[in-house]
């Protein structure tokens, strides 16, 4: 549909943006939008721009039928809230009544008008382009016309995007129907569709002086996408990327030290350098610990030294348990002994405001050209099963071993989900609270992580990210090797009152934040029980090939519960089979449910559960299994089990463990995960039987589906990377 009148080329193209910016233009106009738009392929319609009534009519003219005139102005960019896009304009005294129109509404910001032809769409959609201050170039797409704001049916991609991505984005938004076959009208040019996205993302990535794009509408006409509208918002400034560190981490020092020292050592348990030093040492670390007090003195049974300085030997890490003012000289002596790594406990730093900054880039500065990885400041400090280092000050903390890691920003949100997990015996492998971010954050904790052979998942507690590529090129290749779970705060909406364009309104931080982790293959979630409960599942399930789901129950009433939360997570109920109806009705009463809830009606005793379980898990049909109120069940006589304070049973009666054992081995057998939901609560999330996998309680219906769901989300995207995965 292009007009001879929009051509123009890329180099064209750059020389209009370039020249738009000099003269110190905040957007370009929508004719000097279309053209560049043309340049880079994407269809707009044919048009003309006139600046005078008879200009008008011979374009409309040329053009044909009926026309669309829109006022052009430098400082006219929402026209239609200011009355100046007039549709279907028809035959020559029309159109020079439309422009007389519009120079009366313009009320002198007219330079010219843009006559185009009338796109007869019959579907409104929108892309467009936002920089994000953490992430760069984000595309939008969604549900255009007038109610794009009120709808808020919007999918973003970080720039620039893959195939897939690009391919992918459509069906993210709740609206996807309308793409379809829509009230007659064929459904829409999927591929046309992506090259206007793919366009759009090049147009981007070329001119960094671009700060927003907004087409809106993008008219359906046929099945082909049109750029009926256009907006091009110019910045003078351009964008800087964060200033990365040259400094090479050791992370290995830092998270699985040899010996250490700890710095403000005491013997007094209400203090920091005390608490922490007591937990150490009754952690079993496995390293020589040097206590570090100007006082001297003998702590735990430990003689103390005077300053790092005078250690008969350089440690691997110092625990730094001082005052914020004390951090940098002894960061200093950490450089001068030749400590590799440090952790900063103290507060008063960035989060203080200005001057705690400045504190916090000096401390930064002293340990990067001292050579010291730095850890903190306002942390909580590290556990590291590898060594069995629980160097944590103030609170009993020490988990059993296992494969899970937790990297938090929050000392307290660490502090609580590490704790979660001790109390229900779920082993982790490190928690690393990494504080003020001064040197070394999360982003290097999970470039280490993705290598390290004790971790089989990574939990992550994150409030902000300020290099949001550089995050999101460490995740991506971290998640190709193992997941990835990530909770995620301090998503608010920034800027939009401020936007120039639908896009910059409507692509808020949350939703980029949403785009960079499905695109990172990051698992998200919305609070600490469920960044256990997904990492528990992710680290000791197999994950799921499909979202079949097979609820077996020993009660009516859980199994409808759990059926709608299969439904509200996107999964589906697995159709059984004939032959499976068969052999189950030979194992339970007459008045089993017969469908998928599998209803044993309180017969699940003795070895029918098992067998059950057994004949469905081998089942080609079901891909997950969901098992509720066959473990945790009130009984009497020999089955009785003492109860917890807190009202859980203590740990399983035979008859259950000899029931985890078989959910162990169809786990190894068939590669299907199976999720196990007592009647009541048990202690005790994760239950090692010797197997390759582990079976796993969680607390309720939904959150067995809502762990099902991410587990097969993550399998789907570790496939779509590497298909043979």
């Amino acid at each position: 549909m292009d007009a001879p009148s929009y051509a123009l080329d890329l180099a064209g193209a750059a020389d209009l943006v370039k020249s738009a910016v000099a003269s110190g233009a905040s957007a370009l106009d929508e004719w000097q939008s279309k053209r560049v738009f043309a340049a880079y392929g994407i269809p707009v319609p044919a048009g003309a721009l006139a600046k005078s009534q008879s200009e008008a009519v011979a374009a409309a003219e040329r053009i044909g039928g009926k026309v669309v005139m829109k006022g052009i102005g430098a400082d006219i960019h929402h026209k239609t809230e200011a009355g100046l896009v007039v549709l279907g304009v028809e035959g020559p005294e029309e159109v020079a009544k439309t422009y007389e129109l519009l120079e009366q509404r313009a009320a002198g910001a007219l330079e010219a008008v843009l006559v185009e032809q009338m796109v007869a769409g019959n579907r409104e959609l929108m892309v467009g382009m936002k920089r994000d201050p953490a992430f760069g170039p984000v595309l939008a797409f969604g549900l255009g016309g007038i109610l794009t704001e009120v709808l808020g049916d919007i999918a973003l991609a970080l720039i620039p995007p893959s195939e897939r991505d690009v391919a992918q984005l459509p069906d993210l938004i709740r609206s996807k129907r309308i793409l379809g076959p829509f009230r007659g009208f064929p459904p829409v040019d999927r591929k046309a569709l992506a090259a206007i996205m793919t366009a759009l993302s090049q147009m981007a990535l070329d001119f960094p002086e671009i700060a927003e794009i907004d087409v809106n509408p993008l008219l359906i006409e046929g099945d082909q996408p049109v750029a009926a509208d256009a907006l091009v918002i110019l910045s003078s400034e351009t964008p800087q990327g964060p200033q990365r560190s040259s400094f090479v981490p050791n992370m290995k020092a830092l998270v699985a030290p040899r010996s250490m020292a700890v710095v403000g050592a005491s013997g007094d348990i209400t203090k920091w350098g005390g608490s922490a030093l007591r937990n150490i040492i009754q952690g079993g670390y496995e390293g020589k610990i040097y206590p570090v007090n100007p006082k001297g003195g003998e702590f735990f049974g430990l003689q103390s030294y005077a300053s790092l300085e005078e250690l008969p030997e350089t440690p691997d890490l110092a625990l730094l348990a001082v005052g914020g003012h004390q951090v940098g000289p002894m960061l200093e002596q950490c450089a001068r002994k030749g400590i590799p790594a440090a952790i900063a406990i103290a507060a008063g730093f960035s989060e203080t405001g200005t001057t705690g900054a400045d504190a916090e880039r000096e401390i930064a500065r002293i340990a990067s050209e001292g050579g010291v990885t730095l850890m903190g400041p306002n942390c909580m400090g590290m556990i590291s099963n590898e060594v069995q280092l629980h160097a944590v000050g103030f609170v009993v903390l020490h988990p059993p071993k296992g494969t899970l890691t937790f990297v938090s920003q929050s000392g307290n949100i660490g502090v609580q989900t590490t704790s979660y997990c001790q109390r229900r015996g779920i082993g982790i492998d490190k928690f690393l609270s990494v504080g003020n971010e001064a040197q070394i954050g999360v982003v290097e904790a999970l470039d280490y992580l993705r290598d390290d052979p004790n971790t089989a998942c990574i939990m992550m507690y994150v409030e902000g990210i300020d290099d949001g590529r550089r995050f999101l090129d460490v995740a991506r290749k971290t998640s190709a090797v193992k997941p990835v779970v990530v909770l995620r705060t301090g998503l608010t909406e920034y800027g939009s009152r401020a936007a120039a364009s639908h896009t910059g309104a409507m692509a808020g931080s949350a939703a980029v934040w949403e785009a960079a982790a499905r695109q990172a293959g990051i698992v998200t979630c919305t609070t600490s029980v469920g960044v256990v409960d997904l990492g528990t599942c992710l680290a000791y399930n197999p994950l799921p090939k499909g979202r079949r789901v097979a609820v077996v129950t020993n009660g009516g009433g859980a199994g409808v519960m759990a059926a709608d939360e299969v439904a509200r997570n996107g999964l589906t109920l697995a159709e059984f089979p004939p032959e499976l109806y068969a052999a189950l009705d030979e194992i339970l009463p007459p008045f089993w449910s017969k469908h998928n809830p599998l209803d044993m009606v309180a017969s699940a005793g003795g070895d029918v559960g098992p067998r059950v379980l057994k004949l469905v898990a081998e089942c080609d049909a079901v891909d997950a299994i969901i098992i509720l109120s066959v473990l945790g069940i009130p009984t009497s006589g020999s089955e009785v089990r003492p109860m917890t304070d807190d009202g859980e049973y203590a740990g399983l009666s035979p008859w259950e463990t000899a029931l985890v054992d078989v959910v162990a081995e169809l786990m190894q057998a068939t590669g299907k995960p199976i999720i196990n939901v007592p009647d009541t609560p048990i202690r005790g999330s994760v239950f090692d039987r010797g197997k390759r996998y582990h079976p796993i309680v969680l607390a309720s219906p939904q959150a067995a589906a809502r762990a099902l769901d991410r587990m097969e989300w993550y399998a789907a995207q570790r496939r779509d990377r590497n298909p043979l995965f």
